[in-house]
């Protein structure tokens, strides 16, 4: 009876741990280098950008929440690709006397990133990379600064034992 009830217990274990294990990880939102929480959507980004112009970048969660429960029109869907336009409007709403082209520049060129709290960020590893870093390198590809030339394929271009043939 004490082994019936030992191997019963086994094998609701087993079950359990396969359901744990099989059960959909939930959404797992981004963070920079220092583990702070990136701004992911739209209405977080002009949330934050509206909150950081206004606090004088400092943190100001209270303020950023109340603006994402005013502004329910901006989506709330994470979309990493679009959230620098609407903290760059929201920080041109707050006051900022510049354009929003010239924002995203700033944002661009620094690499800086909206925290979920209403900060920025430039705090970035291999680990959590800058989130447009694979974007902005597409964007930017002026051509090869290869100190050993440019490449083509596997090969490289300028290899001077391409020229003298093999005896």
């Amino acid at each position: 009876m004490r082994r019936l009830a030992i191997f019963g217990i086994g094998i609701a274990l087993i079950v359990s741990g396969l359901t744990y294990i099989s059960w959909p990880v939930g959404h797992i939102p981004p963070y920079d280098a220092n583990l702070v929480r990136l701004a992911e959507t739209e209405a977080q980004g002009y949330c934050t950008g509206f909150s950081f112009i206004n606090s004088a970048g400092q943190a100001n969660p209270t303020k950023v929440k109340d603006c994402r429960k005013k502004h329910r029109g901006l989506s709330d869907k994470p979309n990493i690709q679009n959230v620098l336009q609407p903290f760059c409007q929201g920080v041109k709403d707050g006051g900022w006397q510049g354009s929003v082209k010239e924002c995203l520049q700033i944002m661009i060129q620094q690499q800086y990133w909206p925290t979920y709290s209403g900060t920025i960020t430039d705090a970035w590893n291999r680990a959590r990379p800058y989130p447009l870093a694979f974007i902005s390198a597409q964007a930017n590809n002026q051509g090869d600064s290869s100190r050993t030339g440019s490449h083509n394929g596997s090969e490289r271009s300028n290899n001077p034992t391409h020229e003298i043939p093999y005896p």
